[in-house]
């Protein structure tokens, strides 16, 4: 129970470190750097200064043998190339609000495979949290306004696309999370992310600019903060045994975590649908974890009513 409990933290955790990207990237697009440049180099740090942790640490984590590589290069090319190509041509097709609300349809493709792949419980729970996560994602996206999503087939597969391909990360590390260290799957997963992704890009790009100091800490920081250690929090959390179908909804804590700070730092609205929009997104999560946080043994009439209520829903 412990465990399950850090694993989910973790996974928490590792959303609100994800939830600090779209302020990362908000000032250095002030530079003028093209989103391709930024994602290019967030994982080209990642990868050097995990991989030189490794080197000073502990070699024997690079060790890997050719069915866990494939898993791993598999997760580099689909949930680190194609989803950065999917989710950033969604934005330039549609509308940041249109590709984050298909993005995170990324839950639903996880409880889909979970429960083909892993055997997992789909009952009415889960079920009621999936739809309160995924409305809340609209409303906190859009502000429940129509208007504000730019529909078109193009886009729509897309950014269908861009949550497909997140949700594999998932998928595929929880196949490979018993037999590696997740520092493990992390360093080839990026590493083979960016070898993908070169193919795309023009890394001499960044040079021509004559960067400060400043800007290049802020590239770092970004391959620190949001990609080595959201990701390292993120496996570590899958590796605690948790249901792959909860980590999904817990996830989109990321998109209430940017939210919040735009709003904080950039001074953007934060309408009242947009708060709904939080507290749908928080609920859901809350409803997926009440078990395993609430002390119920202590209030025995709440504890005859939850378990009455789980044979209904069973």
């Amino acid at each position: 129970m412990l465990q399950k409990k850090k694993g989910y933290l973790l996974v928490a955790l590792a959303a609100i470190l994800w939830g600090t990207i779209g302020v990362q990237v908000k000032n250095l697009l002030h530079y003028q750097l093209s989103v391709q440049t930024i994602v290019l180099w967030r994982m080209a740090f990642a990868f050097i200064t995990l991989f030189i942790y490794i080197l000073l640490t502990n070699k024997s984590i690079l060790k890997v043998d050719s069915r866990g590589l494939l898993y791993i290069s598999l997760i580099g090319l689909f949930s680190q190339s194609f989803f950065n190509l999917l989710y950033f041509s969604t934005i330039e097709r549609t509308s940041v609000a249109t590709a984050v609300t298909l993005l995170y349809t990324s839950p639903i493709f996880i409880s889909l495979m979970a429960r083909v792949f892993y055997h997992e419980r789909f009952n009415l729970l889960k079920i009621l949290a999936l739809f309160l996560c995924i409305s809340g994602c609209f409303l906190t996206a859009s502000g429940g306004s129509l208007e504000t999503l730019q529909l078109n087939l193009s886009g729509i597969l897309m950014g269908l696309g861009s949550g497909f391909t997140f949700a594999l990360l998932t998928i595929l590390s929880k196949a490979i999370i018993k037999k590696y260290h997740p520092l493990t799957i992390i360093i080839y997963s990026i590493g083979s992310g960016l070898l993908f992704y070169l193919l795309f890009s023009n890394p001499a790009e960044i040079f021509k600019m004559k960067l400060t100091p400043g800007i290049w800490l802020w590239l770092l920081l970004l391959g620190l903060i949001s990609t080595t250690l959201a990701y390292g929090f993120y496996i570590s959390g899958l590796s605690c045994g948790i249901e792959v179908s909860k980590a999904g909804i817990i996830s989109t804590l990321e998109l209430v975590v940017g939210v919040i700070l735009s709003y904080l730092i950039f001074k953007e609205s934060l309408e009242k649908w947009k708060w709904l929009g939080i507290l749908m997104v928080i609920w859901s999560v809350l409803m997926l974890q009440i078990k395993e946080f609430v002390p119920f043994h202590l209030f025995p009439p709440f504890s005859s009513i939850y378990k009455r209520s789980r044979k209904i829903i069973k």
